[in-house]
């Protein structure tokens, strides 16, 4: 059997939404965007929201309306998608980096406390699978310095902490809807907040810092516009929205498939705990399930991680590794002085991470295949 780690499912749904798209005539930023912002508003627990061409474009803007000097820093995980580092490096700051809690794989307060200093502008926690941050810690933080709280919640649409959508506990959340997120625009991304202000000034540098969009004056709003400040091209095109418009009527049926195949997997290998870490879930917290990330127990096995998952591959079983640290890349070795000594709990995650194939398209029959073939792996090279 062959089990992709990632396969997209397209529905007549959202086919629908795009044709009607096409049928308009209109394809670039307007009225779907509009509608897919006020529906994820909702979604994630905000007031406003502002559609960008991708998750890193809504970081990047969000940095930006801080009003960033020379020399102030941005406090963040090593233990992330390089995006989250390369928009703080475009909007001028200095990334520094703390240490995660080994449990959860999301940044740990404590760390984050010990690397605040006056040129500390914001802290962004990472939500990573899905699994909401410690935001009480975060904005008891945030509080003390006066620092707001910046979520890369690019894996976290549709995740509760303590019963609310992490849209409510951030000054700023942003979501990813690249092709292998929960929701897809096919590339894409949105920025939530509760500051009016801040997501005004959001769409604003979103087009070229623009008074007026294409649509307002196609719409009968006058040919005149003014260009006030050096925005960017990150606006979200109605073709893209409309994907995202389609995937939210689906959304909470392809929620209800990732949970299933989520206890599929636990009730499958759970008996596998001398040999593997599950993911860990607090009571409190609603998962989103983006990703499904176990942590072998390395002392218990005969080979490395990388085997085991070249072992699973030769069976068909595509496998990723979420992440490998900031600190590992040239680019930011050269850049930066951090060392992986620097970030135990980091580093030995690492190690340790596998991910497992998670999406809506995924049977329970592919799924038990997968705890086949890791069971097995177990019996051959356990000790």
């Amino acid at each position: 059997m062959k089990v992709p780690f990632f396969r997209l499912k397209l529905t007549s749904v959202e086919k629908n939404e795009v044709n009607d798209t096409l049928a308009r005539g209109w394809v670039t930023s307007g009225p779907k965007v509009r509608l897919l912002e006020n529906k994820i508003a909702r979604l994630s627990g905000a007031k406003y929201a502002a559609a960008v061409v991708s998750g890193t474009a809504g970081l990047h803007l969000s940095f930006e309306t801080l009003n960033l000097r020379p020399g102030d820093e941005i406090i963040t995980t090593p233990y992330t998608m390089v995006a989250t580092v390369e928009a703080i490096r475009y909007a001028g700051a200095k990334p520094v980096f703390a240490d995660i809690n080994p449990t959860t794989l999301n940044i740990d307060p404590e760390s984050i406390e010990k690397k605040i200093s006056r040129k500390t502008k914001t802290m962004v926690p990472v939500d990573i699978a899905g699994y909401p941050c410690d935001y009480t810690s975060l904005k008891r933080l945030a509080r003390k310095y006066k620092i707001p709280v910046i979520a890369d919640a690019a894996h976290s649409l549709g995740a509760k902490y303590k019963s609310k959508p992490i849209g409510s506990f951030a000054d700023a959340a942003v979501f990813s809807f690249y092709s292998t997120k929960n929701i897809t625009t096919g590339e894409g991304g949105m920025v939530v907040s509760n500051s009016k202000r801040r997501i005004d000034r959001i769409k604003h540098l979103a087009l070229h810092g623009m008074t007026s969009s294409g649509w307002k004056r196609y719409s009968g709003g006058g040919w005149k516009y003014d260009i006030t400040e050096l925005g960017y091209k990150y606006n979200l095109s109605d073709l893209s929205a409309a994907l995202g418009l389609g995937q939210i009527k689906r959304f909470s049926a392809m929620q209800k498939k990732r949970r299933q195949l989520v206890n599929r997997y636990i009730t499958n290998i759970k008996h596998l705990d001398e040999y593997i870490e599950l993911p860990y879930c607090d009571k409190d917290i609603s998962h989103a399930w983006h990703l499904f990330i176990i942590k072998l127990n390395l002392n218990r096995w005969r080979i490395g991680r990388d085997k085991v998952i070249a072992e699973l591959e030769k069976q068909g079983v595509g496998c990723g590794v979420h992440f490998i640290p900031i600190y590992h890349f040239s680019y930011f070795r050269k850049n930066m002085k951090y060392k992986p000594s620097d970030f135990p709990s980091c580093e030995n995650a690492f190690k340790r991470v596998i991910s497992l194939p998670l999406y809506p398209d995924l049977s329970f029959k592919e799924v038990d295949y997968v705890c086949e073939i890791l069971t097995s792996l177990t019996r051959r090279f356990g000790v």
